[in-house]
């Protein structure tokens, strides 16, 4: 077996977030309710100091690394300013446009993260084309089949950012043939691994696979609700790419333009910051919805004009934006990903 660390730092930090977060909302729903919102607390944990300062953990493999500051100097002037016109220019089309354009993008890189470190896992196997071509479609399946489905199911409780922001083809007759196809997709995949390959079905590649399926399934095919979505995607895809960050980049510090005496935790204090200072601004200028949570930005401040919105918002979520882009050039590594 080829763990990336070792058994038990990548069954805590990589494979087990999609199961440990699956097994939450499991347990919470069986014995409660599925809350309709998430408590101020639960969207402090898992919001603002796992999805959103998971983005600002982008900087120690750019901004902050010796490398790759020098190596794509150019993409790290040229994309934040790409992003920050584009979404201008998205913005002044009306903010749903914004939103939906936003919403893709986000995706792709959720889909994507799951596809690299699947692939992270696969680096050492010596196997013919065409079951290299089976994983790739196996984990595509994982994540592209449960947004089909919830796009032909039409506009319902859960969404990605805002109300309305994706496309929908209400269609849901169509739900039970994805949900056929992907049984087939799994069962080939099946047949080749444990059947032709004789692969363990504990190792961490096929772990990985089933922790994908079991997280992105649950939150939007089984249960559809917005609860159970945000905590299955946010930790399957924040935890481990801290986990990522800190095996690259900051396990050892040589590269880093960071004090090599601060002890590990500040570092994730300093990431934990950046993010309630960006959810702050978020809720003084736009969203005003957890005042509770910042009680440093109560002054209202609510920008409703629509021309400084088009300004004002794109800046917000430039972070976002720059983090969504920058990861397409960041995590390859002569022309081999991660």
């Amino acid at each position: 077996m080829s763990f990336l660390v070792s058994k038990r730092f990548d069954l805590l930090w990589i494979i087990g977030p999609s199961f440990f977060s699956s097994l939450f909302v499991l347990i919470f729903s069986s014995f409660t309710n599925t809350p309709q919102e998430m408590s101020p607390l639960y969207w402090l944990v898992f919001v603002v100091f796992i999805d959103v300062s998971h983005v600002w953990s982008t900087l120690f493999r750019t901004y902050l690394h010796k490398e790759n500051k020098i190596r794509f100097q150019k993409e790290l002037w040229l994309v934040p300013l790409f992003c920050y016109g584009g979404g201008v220019i998205l913005h002044s089309f009306g903010y749903i446009v914004f939103w939906r354009v936003l919403a893709y993008l986000a995706v792709f890189h959720f889909i994507r993260q799951q596809y690299g470190i699947f692939k992270l896992y696969s680096r050492k196997e010596n196997v013919t084309n065409r079951f290299v071509k089976i994983d790739l479609v196996t984990i595509y399946t994982a994540t592209i089949i449960p947004l089909l489905i919830w796009h032909v199911r039409g506009p319902q409780e859960i969404h990605w950012f805002i109300n309305g922001d994706f496309l929908y083809f209400p269609e849901p007759t169509y739900t039970f043939y994805l949900q056929i196809l992907a049984i087939l997709i799994l069962g080939a995949y099946g047949f080749k691994e444990f059947i032709i390959l004789r692969s363990s079905f504990f190792s961490p590649k096929n772990l990985f696979l089933y922790g994908t399926y079991l997280s992105w399934w649950l939150g939007i095919v089984w249960l559809n609700n917005d609860w159970s979505f945000t905590i299955t995607n946010v930790v399957s895809h924040g935890i481990p790419y801290f986990a990522l960050i800190y095996i690259y980049n900051l396990k050892s510090r040589e590269n880093l333009i960071w004090p090599k005496s601060l002890p590990m935790i500040c570092i994730f204090i300093f990431l934990f910051i950046l993010g309630y200072l960006e959810e702050g601004l978020w809720d003084i200028f736009i969203w005003k919805e957890h005042t509770q949570i910042f009680p440093i930005f109560k002054s209202t401040v609510l920008i409703e004009n629509s021309a400084l919105l088009a300004l004002v918002v794109p800046l917000l979520t430039l972070p976002q934006s720059t983090h969504y882009i920058l990861d397409g050039f960041i995590w390859k590594q002569n022309n081999t990903e991660y």
